[in-house]
């Protein structure tokens, strides 16, 4: 009888974890696969224990699911396959134009690739991680492409500013957005512009401790990298490995290397780099400064690390809790 208490106690109170998750990513109208529920799950727990648990939720009524043709992962050559999503019969309505979005989504990064795969000869550039909507193939059709940019050590104002201008010469750069467009306010989104608001240089990884949160441990694993070199993904999921906490589960879908990564010591990456090299930097760094700080507002600026997030979704979702 206890025993049968225990798993009946068990069995609401992952389902009561299965209807948060589920009423998180109705915030954004998306509806998660069992695969993202499994990720984002707050506890420990197996893919058998939560199929039991969906498929008991799912005779209740309790939940609804239905499958969605599309990509099994963000590869643009795969084919397509059916993939069963979940959401709160309460906000089965809102999910109805997914396809559309996920149409949009591989649309938008279709136009972005070009962009992306010159950066790929830039030096300066480690990493560029697709971030937002549509990294999680959830994007209007009047959504930007948000980019999360990693620098070479010492490089973080170098490489923002080839990043920009390359997106001007591609017709990619937003104009109304104060991070790509320095003194000049934020107001509308630019549908399919590069919306570059993320960059952080590759000596310091770690998210700052007070952007520690549930919130952003969501968009780092959400993040998918489109441009990766030296082990640069894998780096910045080790110094954040913080994110564990909010989802142990989320270690399991990480790949197999990052169990045995070891962080090595990378002194010497810019060792025999010319003198010119970084006086640019520091001449770009004391320009972009300077216009950066005359209109700052919110953005996080450090000699390290530039957070431009006009639209503060953390704020968003805590005003609706």
């Amino acid at each position: 009888m206890k025993r049968k208490l225990q798993t009946s106690n068990f069995r609401h109170h992952t389902a009561k974890k299965i209807s948060d998750i589920l009423e998180y990513f109705s915030f954004f109208s998306y509806p998660p696969t069992f695969e993202e529920i499994y990720t984002f799950f707050p506890e420990k727990l197996t893919r058998r224990r939560l199929t039991s648990i969906l498929d008991e939720m799912e005779k209740k009524i309790l939940i609804i699911n239905w499958k969605v043709e599309g990509a099994s992962t963000f590869n643009f050559l795969c084919s397509s396959v059916n993939i069963m999503r979940y959401t709160l019969p309460q906000y089965s309505k809102k999910t109805r134009e997914y396809r559309l979005r996920l149409t949009n989504s591989f649309t938008k990064v279709r136009k972005i690739l070009p962009y992306v795969q010159l950066l790929t000869f830039v030096s300066s550039i480690k990493l560029i991680g697709l971030s937002g909507s549509v990294s999680m193939f959830n994007a209007r059709e009047e959504d930007d492409i948000d980019l999360f940019i990693i620098t070479a050590r010492n490089r973080l104002f170098t490489g923002r500013f080839i990043a920009l201008l390359v997106a001007e010469l591609f017709g990619l750069r937003r104009k109304s957005h104060y991070p790509d467009h320095i003194g000049v306010p934020h107001h509308d989104k630019e549908t399919n512009k590069a919306c570059l608001n993320l960059f952080f240089d590759e000596r310091n990884l770690t998210v700052p401790n007070f952007k520690k949160t549930e919130y952003v441990a969501h968009e780092i694993l959400q993040m998918k990298p489109l441009i990766d070199k030296d082990n640069t993904y894998l780096r910045f999921i080790q110094a954040n490995k913080w994110v564990f906490k909010f989802f142990p589960n989320a270690k399991n879908q990480i790949s197999n290397e990052l169990l045995s990564f070891k962080i090595k010591n990378l002194d010497f990456i810019e060792n025999f780099k010319f003198q010119i090299a970084n006086s640019l930097e520091e001449i770009l760094k004391k320009l972009q400064l300077y216009f950066i700080k005359k209109h700052q507002t919110t953005e996080i600026i450090t000699d390290s690390q530039l957070w431009f997030h006009p639209d503060d979704f953390e704020k968003k979702l805590a005003k609706k809790e």
